[in-house]
């Protein structure tokens, strides 16, 4: 039995062992869950949703007034491929955390995105990510490992285009195999572009509308203002949708399908597939609601959708987050978070949290922009913690859900970590010791200023007698990974 439990940990440095995500949650419950009264949670602290109780609720961001620290979007993935490192974005730059404690390794401030949400990690290689460049217009890989950057082809030189270029608008990605993307020359051409063979193709869009296709996970199929398109950039497909996709992601059904999920405050042009979140299949040009009017009322404000748990091996899971009407979390799915199991024809639905957050104090930040991690166990949202009132602080959280904790729980117990860093705290000297190969260390303030940093061996003892008391943050690359611990010095 030991050799086999070994497997399965060594398998979790990879993957989360979990993929049913329902373990915990009761499939498509109507019952009222008001939201209750609780304390905001300190830093890296998590509390139990008391209205949904198999549901922990962390706090990754310590940030009070203008400050924040929040998902990018709904559509962009803020978690790497193996989900140890992940994005936040606040004030203006990107940050790169530790994708499972969630501490800062380090401000992005070495690149420099066209947009907020025009940053996509690799969907395999854990390493790697992918962005368009403000100004030059580069679509650049970069490795956050080295910092290395490599520009696989400028948007400009490939369209001949003569006025601004841009990549989606609402919704914002790539394919799943991480080698198609597009993008809009101004409003009068649009182009998606295959990074493995260097080809462009054009599609055949008789009104751009300011907005780029973008493909589904295929890479075979393509999105624009309710028309789906197909390789060659030609119109196969008119979904049944009357507003064009608003606050909408790009994912996969069950049973592998490309499909748009989105909210529908009207029927469609064909009747039927209303609700605060409706499926529309890219393949058949069918689409039906996975949250029924009749059963879960008039579709919700503040809708977002992400759809994509990619590395989830069972398919068809999506998070959802909602504002609502009255904001004070009483009504079903007021000021809530859900995940759904969807199938070719139906879903279930699982309502997992409520992530208190109210909009009014800051606008389009203050929307909890749901975030779904690669194998779907973790929620990211932004938050004022405030439900109707105004809060004071906007901040990041994830919602961990039940299967995530029980793999979490098996995993700590049986993996040692492999850098130490001691006596913590400390007044003079960080000793750090290792059984892998080490290659540099650099140590951050709590508010991601560069303090120290420099080359390292399996046994080091590094100098902090000149550091000001408080709290640090010592990012140590290896060999295979990033580690990123907190230290007291004293």
């Amino acid at each position: 039995m030991k050799s086999l439990l070994t497997l399965c940990f060594i398998a979790f440095t990879t993957t989360i062992l979990s993929q049913d995500l329902s373990q915990g949650y009761i499939a498509n419950d109507l019952d009222p869950h008001p939201q209750q009264a609780i304390g905001i949670p300190n830093y890296l602290e998590a509390v139990t949703d008391p209205s949904f109780p198999s549901t922990q609720i962390r706090r990754i961001s310590d940030f009070e007034g203008t400050e924040r620290r929040v998902p990018m979007y709904s559509t962009i993935q803020a978690w790497n491929a193996d989900e140890s490192l992940m994005i936040l974005y606040g004030n203006g730059e990107h940050y790169l955390h530790n994708g499972t404690d969630y501490t800062l390794i380090r401000p992005l401030t070495d690149i420099v995105p066209d947009d907020i949400e025009t940053i996509f990690w690799h969907f395999e290689d854990p390493n790697i990510l992918f962005y368009l460049e403000s100004g030059t217009k580069d679509f650049i890989q970069y490795n956050v490992n080295n910092q290395a950057k490599t520009i696989l082809t400028n948007l400009i030189t490939i369209s001949g285009c003569e006025t601004s270029v841009s990549i989606g608008n609402d919704v914002q990605m790539m394919s799943w195999d991480s080698d198609i993307f597009s993008f809009r020359c101004g409003n009068e051409a649009a182009y998606y572009y295959r990074i493995s063979t260097q080809t462009l193709t054009s599609f055949v869009i008789d009104d751009i509308a300011f907005t780029a296709p973008m493909p589904f996970p295929s890479g075979n199929l393509f999105y624009h203002q309710g028309i789906v398109y197909n390789s060659n950039g030609q119109p196969v497909n008119t979904l049944n949708i009357n507003n064009t996709g608003e606050h909408s992601c790009l994912g996969r059904l069950s049973n592998g399908d490309d499909a748009l999920f989105a909210i529908a405050f009207e029927e469609g042009p064909e009747g039927g597939c209303q609700g605060t979140i409706v499926a529309y299949n890219a393949v058949t040009g069918a689409c039906f609601s996975i949250t029924p009017t009749q059963d879960y009322g008039y579709p919700q404000s503040g809708t977002h959708i992400s759809s994509l748990a990619h590395k989830n091996n069972e398919g068809g899971w999506i998070a959802a987050s909602m504002i609502g009407y009255d904001r004070d979390g009483q009504d079903l799915l007021d000021q809530e978070i859900l995940i759904a199991k969807v199938n070719g024809g139906n879903a279930d639905v699982y309502r997992v949290g409520h992530h208190r957050s109210d909009e009014d104090e800051y606008d389009y930040f203050g929307e909890p922009h749901v975030t779904i991690s690669p194998t779907g166990t973790r929620l990211l949202f932004g938050s004022d913690w405030s439900g109707e009132d105004d809060g004071v602080s906007l901040n990041a959280y994830v919602a961990e859900l039940a299967a995530y904790q029980i793999d979490l729980s098996i995993h700590e117990a049986e993996i040692i970590d492999t850098v130490k860093i001691y006596p913590n705290p400390t007044n003079d000297f960080l000793n750090i010791t290792a059984n892998i190969l080490l290659s540099t260390y650099t140590i951050h303030s709590i508010s991601g200023k560069i303090i120290k940093q420099g080359s390292i061996n399996t046994q080091q003892k590094i100098n902090v007698s000149k550091l000001a008391q408080g709290v640090y943050f010592i990012t140590i690359v290896t060999e295979k990974s990033i580690r990123a611990k907190k230290f007291v010095k004293i």
